[in-house]
């Protein structure tokens, strides 16, 4: 086989959002289910039907490959400036572009846990060796865990546990590692959900090392658009925008993509206060229920600690799943554990469904 032996080795990364995979298993339909281990955007649906329907007559042209009016619409979005922007199939792709351009085969990268998987997924596909660092550590100010690597990366807010680490604080870190030559990926995926007022973003100009992953997937409820951007500076951006794959975005989501950001700025205020009053309801309801605790978060997802409930998070999983209720184990998150699940803020109606599975599956019902 033509395929490098190393990557012969690799195991797919773990995600939510395997609904189609479980119900088909089970002999179920997908209304069958309620899936709370995927974490979109709850509020009311983005009506984005016409801006949708009129780049579909559009489909007979290549996409145009320098993408102005996605990139303006981005820089705006975030607070940049369009030649700061680089389109992406999802910021998946940004997160694989980061590891194509930054790494060698042989170099180190620190990633802080538990964290997002893909990260050192894609990182590994170059040849690059992990080290494993604690979140706690980093977020202590105790930087010292990244030198000597080549690269690291940076939730915020930060999945799967939700927390949120103010601006300064990014920046500092990015201040570090500058001045150690590590590059530095930032993924503000779940930002705009939680606090865009702490994205770095707009300061990515000062720093040659930094990259700001941002994703339009989890804030407009879209996953079905592959679609988010990095931001770099512009010596950065222009470098990468002639690295990665022509036409990587294609031109309905990028259309759509420009008019979801164009309208975002109301629509999105009123979605971080409905999932902050949702997530806060659904944090009483979760503390009296014996056997869990819940970890508190930013966004529009948190952690429960179900080992009070003497299960294992995958025996959880398995009893809410009888409920009809689809969790994230979380035994996957390197340096978590198997004593917890994720949940997603949904709807209240939604969330009193949930609540109720909690409880039959701690055993309280």
């Amino acid at each position: 086989m033509f395929i490098r032996k190393e990557l012969l080795q690799l195991s797919p990364c773990a995600h939510g959002g395997r609904l189609h995979e479980i119900a088909e298993r089970r002999g179920l339909k997908d209304g069958d289910l309620l899936d709370f281990s995927v974490n979109l955007n709850p509020y009311l649906p983005f009506d984005g039907r016409d801006a949708i329907a009129k780049a579909c007559a559009g489909v007979d042209v290549y996409p145009d490959n320098r993408y102005g009016r996605f990139c303006g619409s981005a820089a705006k979005f975030c607070g940049a400036r369009p030649g700061q922007i680089i389109p992406g199939n999802g910021s998946s792709e940004i997160i694989r572009l980061f590891a194509e351009v930054a790494l060698t085969k042989g170099d180190i990268v620190a990633i802080p846990g538990p964290t997002f998987g893909e990260y050192e997924q894609q990182c590994r596909l170059f040849g690059a060796g992990v080290r494993h660092v604690k979140m706690s550590d980093i977020v202590k100010g105790e930087f010292w865990h990244l030198d000597g690597c080549r690269a690291t990366f940076f939730c915020n807010p930060n999945n799967p546990d939700g927390r949120l680490m103010p601006a300064g604080f990014v920046l500092k870190l990015a201040d570090y590692c500058r001045e150690r030559g590590i590059a530095l990926a930032v993924d503000e995926a779940f930002i705009d959900l939680a606090d865009p007022g702490q994205s770095v973003a707009r300061h990515v100009e000062g720093y040659d090392n930094l990259l700001v992953l941002r994703s339009l997937t989890k804030c407009f409820a879209i996953p079905g658009f592959r679609l988010g951007f990095g931001v770099a500076c512009r010596e950065a951006a222009d470098a990468l925008n002639v690295i990665r794959l022509t036409w990587n975005v294609d031109s309905v989501a990028a259309e759509t993509g420009a008019y979801y950001m164009d309208h975002a700025s109301s629509y999105l205020g009123l979605s971080r206060e409905f999932i902050r009053r949702e997530r806060e309801w659904m944090a009483g309801e979760i503390a009296a229920i014996k056997g869990l605790t819940m970890v508190p978060s930013s966004v529009n997802f948190f952690l429960v600690d179900v080992s009070g409930a003497g299960k294992t998070s995958s025996e959880f999983a398995a009893r809410m799943l009888e409920r009809g209720i689809v969790v994230r184990d979380c035994s996957s998150f390197r340096m978590l554990g198997d004593s917890y699940v994720r949940l997603a803020v949904r709807t209240r109606e939604e969330n009193e469904r949930l609540v109720k599975a909690l409880k039959a599956a701690a055993g309280s019902l």
